[in-house]
């Protein structure tokens, strides 16, 4: 008995997934409250994009590098001031942070449905 529940201990340090790093975890936790990484492309979006949207609106997106790339040019549509070198710095920002595979916002804003408040 007791060997077999050392080679499922085994079993189990071995199979069990390894903890991700800290800093990746840092990372993560800090895009799901909407932090803009430090890096060239945020000027851009802060002076393109927040222009309009709030910084919280534009990272609970979760889209694929196609859809922001869709989702941008909408927004050039619309009047956003960016040409095209900037809108490709843009979408590979976002595309690169705010993708499928990040965990959902922590903290959505939302709001009662109208007329919704005063109703018994």
């Amino acid at each position: 008995m007791i060997r077999v529940l050392a080679i499922a201990a085994l079993w189990l340090a071995v199979a069990a997934p390894a903890d991700p790093a800290p800093a990746t975890d840092q990372k993560t936790k800090a895009l799901v409250e909407g932090q803009l990484p430090d890096e060239p492309a945020r000027a851009l979006v802060q002076g393109k994009c927040l222009l309009c949207h709030s910084a919280e609106y534009v990272t609970q997106q979760r889209l694929t590098e196609g859809q922001w790339q869709k989702t941008v040019e909408k927004m050039r549509k619309f009047g956003t001031p960016a040409n095209d070198e900037e809108a490709k710095a843009i979408v590979a920002y976002l595309s690169r942070y705010w993708t499928p595979d990040l965990p959902p916002p922590r903290f959505m804003r939302t709001t009662p449905p109208p007329g919704a408040i005063g109703r018994k």
